[in-house]
């Protein structure tokens, strides 16, 4: 096939996977926690047209720079700022955006053909599928990251050539980077120093540095950070940059923060899970890993990849989304396994083929969790749940169906059947599935109560299930109390609603009876508090319009 019929595929499956991406903008409800506290953010600064300071409610947000609050602010204020889904359209921007820079450096290593299985491998990871439909900042950042990492791999051809590297190279890499700083701080400089490095340690000779520019480079990034940083630091008295680097990045590097430490290793063992299905072609790439150096772009790919793996596997908090900005250079190192025969010693020989089977068994892992979702959270959707599990399903025993040929027969056919397969499985997860376990979408269920009251509530206290997602349906109002002040709250607020964990009803009755208030029988709202792991009973509480024993007529 022509490079314009390659080219018509990749529109189609870019134009694919925006539709379905799309879809599940809409039909996922707000996720917590981070998804959640980024969009409230941004509805916060829409609404109060402050674009320099980040606040979720009342409180200053640290945790991440301005760069994806203005893009969510301004898809808030082109689609409305109601709806959760206009904030996750960046994430769909930096998807696209990661899959049309994995494919140009793919043409720069393989046939165009290839170049497009190396991009499908991307699209078809379910990390990369799930971030693209979270309103956070991690599948932005990716595409950044490569095409940073892609204006960087134009400087490296041109030092190994021995030429002036692209004008256009240079202001692409630098712009980038700050761009990428603007969106998530120093992950993507770091990046391109680990991989700049590794290449001046692999040529020992600083040529390539020299061709970065480096000073004229972080004047380039100064320019674009700096105007931000000396604004907010100004209306915070530098509290934000302060809480961002000491709160935040470091306490990461130090020790695994909310609950999120696991030792090194971790992700070296869910590499299977973080980039199934194009995981089964590894180990045969692997095994051409001479070669894969001796070729200039590859090379520069296992300097992308290796160096960031190792610092994120020695860093002890652990995320599904950290190796986001590497992935592109794995899926494309993938790439080399199509063409790689077996060898002839049976010891490597079986060994990679159990690792192969083995990523054929993560399948029916997915298939099994995609079950026992349905089981435990489906709740009044659980007819719908299982539906769009047993769907998944399916998809996933098809998968590994075709990656079985595919092992059988190394025909690219197979191949393609399997990745159309995954996007299937990943289609029904997401957007069909998740959707549908309803006992996990607690505050959705809330909102829902609320919205059916004859009168909206004039004020709003939740006690207990303090979840960035009910600030987010709820509004940046809802106050955020325990159960003894819910009682003194609905004694003052008149019209109010109190929204009462089970864990805070005791103190919230006692107050109550104390204070006197008579109260409506209360609504009961039951689910899973995801974030924290446990059931949570939620009751919803108003003072009585009328007194009980009172006459009318």
């Amino acid at each position: 096939m022509s490079l314009i019929s390659h080219r018509s595929i990749l529109y189609l499956l870019l134009g694919l996977l925006t539709i379905f991406v799309l879809i599940g903008h809409q039909l996922v409800p707000p996720m917590d926690r981070d998804e959640a506290r980024f969009a409230q953010a941004s509805k916060q600064m829409v609404e109060s047209g402050d674009f320099v300071t980040v606040r979720f409610q009342e409180d200053l947000r640290a945790k991440k720079p301005v760069g994806i609050y203005w893009l969510q602010s301004v898809s808030a204020q082109l689609f409305g700022d109601d709806d959760i889904a206009v904030y996750r359209v960046p994430s769909l921007l930096g998807l696209l955006l990661a899959l049309v820079g994995t494919y140009r450096a793919g043409l720069l290593l393989y046939q165009p053909r290839l170049a497009l299985i190396g991009t499908a491998f991307l699209g078809t990871s379910l990390v990369v599928f799930a971030e693209a439909h979270l309103a956070k900042t991690d599948a932005l950042l990716m595409g950044l990251c490569v095409w940073q990492q892609l204006s960087l791999l134009m400087i490296y051809r041109a030092y190994l050539d021995g030429t002036t590297p692209p004008r256009s190279a240079f202001l692409a890499f630098w712009v980038i980077m700050g761009l990428a700083v603007l969106v998530k701080g120093p992950i993507a400089p770091l990046l391109a120093l680990l991989t700049a490095l590794s290449l001046v340690i692999w040529h020992r000779d600083l040529g390539l540095l020299r061709r970065m520019r480096v000073l004229s480079g972080l004047a380039i990034v100064a320019a674009l950070v700096l105007p931000w940083a000396t604004l907010v630091s100004l209306a915070t008295d530098g509290a934000f940059l302060d809480i961002a680097i000491k709160g935040d990045f470091l306490a990461k590097i130090q020790s695994g923060q909310e609950s999120h430490g696991a030792p090194p290793g971790t992700y070296l063992v869910l590499l299977a899970v973080l980039l199934w299905p194009a995981c089964l072609l590894l180990p045969r790439a692997l095994l051409s890993l001479r070669q894969i150096l001796a070729n200039s772009e590859a090379r520069f790919l296992v300097a992308w990849l290796v160096p960031f793996w190792f610092i994120i596997e020695l860093t002890p908090t652990k995320l599904p989304h950290y190796p986001l900005p590497v992935l592109p250079a794995l899926a494309l190192l993938c790439v080399v396994g199509i063409r790689t025969a077996l060898p002839q010693a049976k010891l490597v020989r079986y060994t990679i083929t159990s690792f192969e089977f083995f990523s054929l068994l993560v399948a029916v892992i997915f298939a099994m969790l995609l079950i026992w979702g349905a089981i435990n959270y489906g709740g009044e959707n659980s007819v719908t749940a299982f539906a769009f599990a047993g769907l998944g399903t399916i998809a996933a025993a098809c998968a590994s169906w075709f990656g079985l040929q595919w092992i059988l027969t190394q025909n690219i056919r197979p191949l393609g059947m399997m990745l159309a397969a995954a996007m299937a499985f990943n289609i029904f997860a997401i957007a069909g599935l998740l959707p549908s376990l309803h006992r996990i979408h607690l505050s959705t269920a809330i909102n829902k109560v609320i919205a059916q009251m004859p009168t909206r509530p004039a004020a709003i206290a939740a006690a207990g299930y303090h979840e960035p997602s009910l600030v987010f349906l709820l509004g940046k109002d809802l106050l955020l109390l325990n159960g003894r002040e819910a009682a003194f709250f609905l004694g003052e607020a008149s019209g109010g609603v109190a929204l009462i964990e089970s864990r805070e009803h005791e103190m919230f009755l006692e107050t109550a009876k104390a204070l006197g208030l008579k109260l409506d029988t209360p609504i009961q709202v039951s689910g899973i508090n995801i974030s924290k792991g446990q059931s949570a009973i939620m009751l919803i509480y108003r003072v009585q319009m009328f007194d009980g024993a009172s006459r009318t007529g």
